[in-house]
């Protein structure tokens, strides 16, 4: 993610770049969502290990979780959450580049039905976290 194009906070920023060391994705494994400035948590359902590709390490679907309130405010940035499966929670698809280690959102595209780069949310293995910026 690109602060001020893609991100406009720096922790997200610095999560999206926080790749050396990651664990490898299993199925089961949190995982956050980076977005401009809020963040969601998300379990992964399906990795793939690209085997031949010159550019793709691993592709990866990730569903949202449930995240609910155990205490502090989610409007003052307090918050702190549980987390519980969602069955019907929203889908991304993310690959992880061989070259710079960073994961980068992908889109199917609906005439084709090619999976295409997109520049919408930056990724966090190995962990939930959820939050949501008070100042919007």
């Amino acid at each position: 993610m690109k602060l001020g194009s893609e991100c406009g906070s720096v922790v997200n920023h610095l999560y999206s770049r926080m790749v050396i060391g990651e664990p490898k994705p299993e199925v089961g494994m949190g995982a956050t969502i980076l977005s401009w400035s809020d963040r969601d948590a998300g379990t992964i359902v399906s990795v793939v290990e690209i085997g031949g590709s010159k550019r793709w390490l691993y592709e990866i679907e990730i569903r949202l979780d449930h995240a609910r309130v155990v205490s502090g405010s989610s409007f003052d940035g307090s918050a702190e959450y549980e987390f519980s499966p969602e069955p019907h929670g929203g889908m991304y698809v993310f690959r992880k580049e061989r070259e710079s280690g960073k994961w980068i959102e992908m889109r199917r595209d609906p005439d084709s039905g090619k999976l295409r780069v997109s520049k919408g949310h930056g990724l966090r293995i190995g962990q939930r976290d959820k939050y949501r910026d008070p100042s919007f």
